[in-house]
């Protein structure tokens, strides 16, 4: 039986010495925390459930086979979910002019049909390519918010090729759900579940360790971790595609997850993105009770700050996280609701920046035959 050593226990590593133990491998999981999780976390205080980070995954096939293959009960889908809300003057359900919503659905259209003109280029930002393709209106109150809730940035930041190219490529297949899905449990019963999985079939997990590239390896290795602990890892081994992988831009986040008494006012649906023409401190928030059930007695909303422009939030006190939270929310409902608790959790180096700068590096690290 040949070893397969995985370097970082989140949810990618875990995933993948589940898949090479199941095609009979013996792996060998190495973990620099306590915990194996990475930014996968969840917490139970008396108010409710709560994330540290994802509070879902987008379901699919695969998705659901692994649930299936775990044993885990998806968590019940609440039918208020389906609401998604971009503010722009207040909240709303679809924030385009009906010129603007015919622009897109054209330009989806074309770039269904495969038209290359539609496609981004390489070396173009998000904000050249919207420019290029659809128009302002499109980019402030629909693309910038989007992907700032996915990506953490601004579209004058981020490189259409890495993160609108995948959009128009072949979609994973579907499986019977739709939508966002977690464990009932919360997400850290799947890394639970996983972990268990792994050393019931003999695997191994070992936490608290520091792993340091040896000169020569005699068993496949494989870094399922971020790219800066990547480039650290490798320093000794390559020195070269260490300092390609150190360059890529960490971004901070910092989630706070806010408890309310529940009111007959309050919004209801999946969250709220900010597009940063409306000068909101926070990126979005997310309206955890109103997505899945049995996540809590009180309301339960998860705003989330940070990003390139916003890293000081970071070393901000819970006074000043708590000024900002409410400001933003008095804003989003008008209501001035004081919250039963807070729960705030911190990212200093959250997710990698999909800039232009880091497309122009993984093209010298991957480039084409």
């Amino acid at each position: 039986m040949r070893n397969v050593t995985v370097v970082g226990a989140g949810f990618s590593g875990l995933t993948l010495a589940f898949e090479l133990q199941r095609l009979g491998l013996k792996v060998q999981v190495i973990e620099r925390q306590k915990r194996a999780g990475g930014l996968i976390g969840t917490r139970t205080v008396t108010e409710g459930l709560m994330e540290t980070a994802a509070n879902a995954l987008l379901a699919n096939k695969e998705i659901e086979d692994l649930f299936m293959e775990l044993h885990i009960p998806f968590a019940h889908q609440l039918p208020s979910r389906k609401r998604r809300y971009i503010f722009w003057d207040r909240p709303r359900r679809w924030p385009l002019s009906n010129r603007s919503t015919a622009r897109l659905a054209w330009t989806m259209a074309r770039g269904v049909l495969g038209r290359p003109e539609v496609h981004p280029r390489v070396g173009e930002t998000v904000h050249d390519w919207t420019a290029r393709v659809l128009n302002q209106e499109i980019e402030q109150r629909l693309i910038q918010p989007g992907l700032q809730g996915v990506f953490a940035s601004t579209t004058k930041r981020l490189s259409a090729q890495l993160t609108l190219a995948p959009m128009l490529q072949k979609k994973a297949e579907r499986g019977q759900w739709r939508g966002s899905v977690a464990p009932q449990g919360g997400m850290e019963q799947l890394i639970i579940t996983l972990s268990d999985r792994i050393t019931s079939g003999g695997g191994e997990i070992i936490y608290d360790h520091d792993f340091k590239m040896p000169e020569y390896m005699k068993e496949p290795l494989v870094l399922a971790t971020n790219v800066a602990c990547a480039a650290e890892i490798v320093r000794i081994k390559d020195p070269q595609l260490a300092e390609a992988l150190a360059t890529c831009e960490m971004l901070p986040l910092m989630s706070v997850t806010a408890f309310f008494k529940p009111e007959r006012t309050d919004l209801e649906g999946f969250g709220c993105l900010f597009p940063p023409e409306q000068n909101f401190t926070a990126m979005g928030v997310l309206f955890n009770t109103s997505i899945f059930a049995n996540r809590g007695n009180r309301r339960s909303e998860t705003w989330i700050f940070g990003g390139p422009d916003r890293a000081e939030c970071l070393n901000w006190t819970e006074d000043q996280i708590r000024a900002a939270l409410l400001k933003d929310r008095k804003r989003l409902t008008g209501a001035q609701a004081q919250p039963l608790k807070i729960e705030v959790t911190r990212w200093p180096r959250a997710i990698p920046h999909y800039s232009v700068a880091w497309e122009k590096t993984l093209k010298t690290l991957n480039p084409k035959p």
